[in-house]
């Protein structure tokens, strides 16, 4: 999570004042702090992050302005769950910001990642986190709106194995579910659903009480929600056919 170039002094006061009983309730306390000021539209500093595990372990990258990466806490649970299903598997992370979920997928044994974001500045700071994790061979970075790649993706029937989405706030508005609901069954599309084996999975991640029940998804079904602060992470997985 970036902050303002004026927060990084309040959120150091404030951290000062808190009394908590546990790293989580310490964890939530920041994410609503920065929460608030991310929804203040000021402008932010830059941070790093680091990858948690895997070839590239400890490597720190960039973070991209505005961008509100994966914690440790929630890679760590995310790759837990995906275990071996990991090794040689291609990976499409939509909204990539600072590509933290394909470069800790590559780094666990991934075969490919496409990386795909729109915003201005993220591109350079992709390439330069691609370069320093040394996957310049195993991944591919698109400057594009995530609609847009993905219309094209179908058309093309390109094929991922796990699709990564960290769509940013505005477009988890609940008065435009259907939008969010239209994206995800765009990229549930590209999975190999005629897989007998891993027939893919799509992982989302959304504020904690996004009405994810709403959505009418065609190909995917909710698998396990796992709550991380004021976030969820969510698996999707294909769904299984109905028995006449």
């Amino acid at each position: 999570m970036s902050l303002r170039q004026t927060s990084s002094k309040k959120l150091r006061k404030n951290k000062n004042k808190w009394k908590v009983d546990s790293w989580e309730e310490y964890e939530e306390r920041e994410d609503t702090f920065l929460k608030e000021r991310l929804q203040s539209k000021e402008p932010t500093i830059p941070g790093k992050v680091r990858i948690t595990g895997g070839s590239a372990k400890n490597i720190m990258i960039q973070i991209p302005k505005t961008t509100r990466p994966l914690t440790d806490r929630m890679k760590v649970r995310i790759f837990d769950i995906l275990s071996k299903d990991i090794a040689g598997k291609t990976i499409l992370d939509l909204y990539a910001g600072t590509g933290s979920f394909a470069l800790e997928a590559l780094s666990r044994g991934a075969k490919h990642a496409v990386l795909v974001d729109a915003a201005k500045n993220a591109y350079h700071i992709l390439e330069s986190n691609v370069s320093i994790c040394g996957f310049l061979a195993e991944t591919e970075i698109v400057k594009s709106k995530v609609d847009e790649f993905l219309y094209k993706a179908v058309k093309s029937e390109q094929k991922f194995d796990i699709i990564f989405m960290d769509p940013p706030y505005k477009l988890l508005n609940t008065k435009r579910l259907y939008k969010m609901q239209n994206t995800i069954n765009l990229a549930s599309q590209l999975l190999p659903i005629k897989n007998k084996r891993f027939k893919g999975v799509v992982i989302l991640k959304h504020p904690r009480r996004y009405p994810l029940e709403r959505l009418k998804l065609d190909i995917i079904e909710k698998f396990e929600s796992y709550e991380l602060g004021l976030n969820s992470i969510t698996i999707f997985i294909v769904k299984t056919p109905k028995k006449v």
